[in-house]
C-alpha cells in the first residue's frame, strides 16, 4: 500500500468513540465534532424527519427537549439478537445495525474532511471479548462489526484488541523498553494486557511475541452507572415498592430505566399498557407514577446522564446531593462514596478477579511488571483503580489519555499493518 494512502483507527466506544488518521509519517487525532478529538456515541433521530444528529449535537437536541428519540451505548448490543431488530425513528423503521452503519459513516465523513481525500483502510478497535464466556457469540459480534465498517463505506477492515492498541500509543512515547500491564476501562468493557513495549521493538514486523496475555471481562463505566441508579435512585422511583397484596414490583423496569442501551426501548404501547397495570396495583402509586412519567416525558437518559455525573463527582467528595428535579420533579437524593463502593462491590471483584488472570497468564512475576498504563473513562475511578495497581505494588502506575490513547494506537496499528 503506498505511503501516501491514508489510513486510520477507529476506536468506536460504547460510551465515546475517537479516529485517528495516518498521512505520510504523521499519526494525528481527527478533530471529530467542532475542535473535539472525541465524540459521544450518541444518536438523536428527530421526529419530523430532519437530519440525524450525531455526539454532542445528538445529547443537546435531547436535554433541550426537540422532539425526537436519543440512542446511546449501541455498541453493547453488538453479539446479541437484537442487532437485526427494527425500531421506529425519525419516522421508519431501521434496524439497529443500520443506525450503527450511520455512525461510522458520519465518523468516515469527518474523518475524510479532516484528511482532504478518501480513507479506504481501517483497522477497527475490539474488546477482547464482546461477551463474557462465549467464543461463538464472541466471533459473531467482530464479523458482524466488520459488516458494519465495510457498509459504512471501509473497504480493507482489520481488527485489533483495544489494550494492545493502547500499548502501541505508550510505546510510542517510550525511548527505553518496559513490560507494562495495559488497562483500558471503558463504558462497556474493561481489557487487559500484558505487553513487551519500547523503542528496541517498535521496528518488528511481527510483535505476537510481544503480546504475553490478553484477557477482559464485561464491566465497565454503565454497569457501575447502573449499579448507582439501582441503590440511590430507583428507590425514590418505586424499585422497592409493593403490591397492595404485599409482593415486589417487577425488577426489570428498573433495570432498563437504569441501563443506558435499553432505555430507548421502554416507550411502547405494551410497555406503557404494563405500566399502567403496575400502578394500578402499586400500594405506593405517588411513587411508582415518578416512574411512568419519566418514560412518558422520555427524561430516562437525563436521569441516566445525572447518575453519570454522580459517579464522576463522587470520586472527589465522600458525599453528594443529588439534584434530580428536572427529570423527576421535586426529588434530590444524597449519595456517598461508601453506598457507591458497596454497590458496585461484584464489578470490583470481577475486575480483580481479571487482572490476576491476566497476570498469571503472561507467566511474569509481579515484581516483573515496571509500569501500570491506565486509559478509558473508568479507569479513573478511584475503587476502579486501586483494584488495578494493588496487585502491581512496584509499578509505576502511568495515566494516559483516558478517552484517545486507544484510537491513536489503533492508527499506529494500521500503519503497522497496511505499510509493512
Amino acid at each position: 500500500m503506498s505511503s501516501t494512502t491514508t489510513l486510520c483507527g477507529i476506536d468506536f466506544g460504547t460510551s465515546n468513540s475517537t479516529i485517528a488518521i495516518v498521512r505520510g509519517h504523521e499519526t494525528t487525532l481527527v478533530p471529530v465534532e467542532d475542535s473535539h478529538t472525541t465524540i459521544p456515541s450518541a444518536i438523536f433521530y428527530p421526529t419530523d424527519g430532519a437530519a440525524v444528529l450525531y455526539g454532542r449535537a445528538a445529547t443537546r437536541a435531547y436535554t433541550e427537549r426537540e422532539p425526537g428519540r436519543l440512542m446511546r451505548s449501541l455498541k453493547s448490543i453488538l453479539g446479541s439478537d437484537l442487532i437485526a431488530e427494527r425500531t421506529s425513528v425519525g419516522g421508519q423503521w431501521r434496524t439497529f445495525e443500520s443506525i450503527l452503519v450511520g455512525f461510522l459513516k458520519h465518523l468516515k465523513a469527518n474523518a475524510e474532511a479532516f484528511a482532504g481525500g478518501p480513507i479506504d483502510s481501517v483497522v477497527m478497535g475490539r474488546p477482547v471479548h464482546f461477551v463474557d464466556n462465549n467464543e461463538a457469540v464472541d466471533a459473531r459480534a467482530e464479523a458482524k462489526l466488520g459488516d458494519i465498517a465495510r457498509a459504512a463505506g471501509f473497504k480493507t477492515v482489520a481488527f485489533q484488541f483495544e489494550p494492545i492498541a493502547a500499548a502501541l500509543s505508550f510505546e510510542h512515547t517510550l525511548t527505553r523498553n518496559e513490560l507494562v500491564f495495559i488497562a483500558d476501562i471503558g463504558g462497556g468493557t474493561a481489557d487487559f494486557s500484558v505487553v513487551e513495549v519500547g523503542s528496541d521493538r517498535r521496528a518488528k514486523v511481527d510483535r505476537a511475541g510481544d503480546i504475553l496475555a490478553n484477557d477482559g471481562v464485561r464491566v465497565g463505566g454503565t454497569n457501575l452507572d447502573m449499579r448507582l441508579s439501582m441503590a440511590a435512585v430507583m428507590p425514590h422511583l418505586g424499585s422497592r415498592a409493593v403490591t397492595v397484596q404485599g409482593h415486589d414490583l417487577p425488577r426489570w423496569p428498573f433495570i432498563d430505566l437504569a441501563t443506558w442501551h435499553r432505555i430507548h426501548t421502554l416507550l411502547t404501547p405494551k410497555n406503557m399498557s404494563l405500566m399502567k397495570q403496575i400502578l394500578s396495583d402499586c400500594a405506593q402509586p405517588d411513587v411508582f407514577g415518578r416512574y411512568v412519567e419519566v418514560i412518558k416525558q422520555q427524561t430516562g437518559h437525563l436521569l441516566a446522564t445525572k447518575v453519570e455525573q454522580a459517579k464522576i463527582d463522587l470520586s472527589n467528595t465522600g458525599s453528594l446531593d443529588v439534584d434530580l428535579s428536572e427529570p423527576v420533579p421535586g426529588l434530590r437524593i444524597k449519595t456517598t462514596v461508601g453506598e457507591f463502593e458497596e454497590a458496585i462491590a461484584e464489578e470490583l471483584e470481577r475486575l480483580h478477579m481479571t487482572v490476576a488472570a491476566t497476570i498469571a497468564a503472561s507467566g511474569q512475576k509481579p515484581s516483573a511488571i515496571t509500569t501500570v498504563f491506565l486509559t478509558g473513562g473508568t479507569s479513573a475511578v478511584p475503587a476502579v483503580r486501586r483494584v488495578l495497581t494493588e496487585q502491581l505494588p512496584q509499578a509505576t502506575v502511568i495515566e494516559g489519555d483516558l478517552f484517545n490513547s486507544v484510537g491513536f494506537g489503533l492508527a499506529l496499528e494500521a500503519k503497522r499493518r497496511f505499510r509493512r
